[in-house]
């Protein structure tokens, strides 16, 4: 075990038999350095409910497009893409960003007043199986998840113009990023094969 600093989150601590401790302090069984953005997400300090914009915010933790069908569809495409190591690894990565998404959200819908619950509140809509793309073979799955990611960032972009709290709408902005270095990861592998 190799450790140089671990309060400092931008550093990559190797631990013990290949699992890695990245940015944030986040757990890896692989290095995921190359496939991280490396900006804090900023705090949100939640002054006083609001189960509008908690309402607005489902949609993203766990609706047909939400950080649950992300997590669920990068799963699921994980294990069609053993052909090429090295996408494997990054789509270890970019689910452990994703996992990360929806904790920050639902601690964000539970602050502002509503329970986290795997539906979006819009609607009241549970989640369900049939949100993510199922793709078997690289090329689709690599084209479906950058679609995927397309569409995450086009949410975000509406959330921020509906919720009128800069705090959130900061954060918003930092998930963006790591949602666009996920498309940039995934073109790259969609033309190199």
């Amino acid at each position: 075990m190799r450790l140089r600093d671990a309060k400092h989150s931008d550093v990559v601590i190797e631990a013990d038999k290949g699992s890695y401790v990245g940015y944030q302090g986040v757990r890896y069984m692989f290095n995921c350095d190359d496939f991280l953005v490396h900006q804090p997400y900023p705090s949100v300090e939640i002054t006083e409910c609001n189960t509008y914009y908690a309402t607005l915010i489902s949609g993203a933790f766990a609706g047909p497009g939400s950080e649950t069908t992300a997590i669920t569809q990068y799963t699921a495409h994980n294990f069609f893409t053993f052909v090429q190591p090295q996408i494997t690894e990054a789509y270890q990565c970019i689910i452990s960003v994703e996992l990360l998404h929806l904790n920050l959200l639902g601690n964000l819908i539970r602050d502002l007043g509503l329970p986290p619950k795997f539906l979006t509140y819009e609607t009241h809509q549970y989640w369900n199986g049939s949100y993510p793309v199922y793709a078997y073979e690289l090329r689709p799955i690599l084209l479906a998840d950058i679609e995927g990611e397309h569409a995450a960032i086009a949410h975000y972009t509406r959330l921020i113009q509906q919720i009128a709290q800069p705090q959130i709408q900061d954060l918003f902005r930092r998930i963006i990023l790591d949602e666009q270095k996920h498309v940039e990861i995934l073109e790259y592998f969609l033309g190199n094969r």
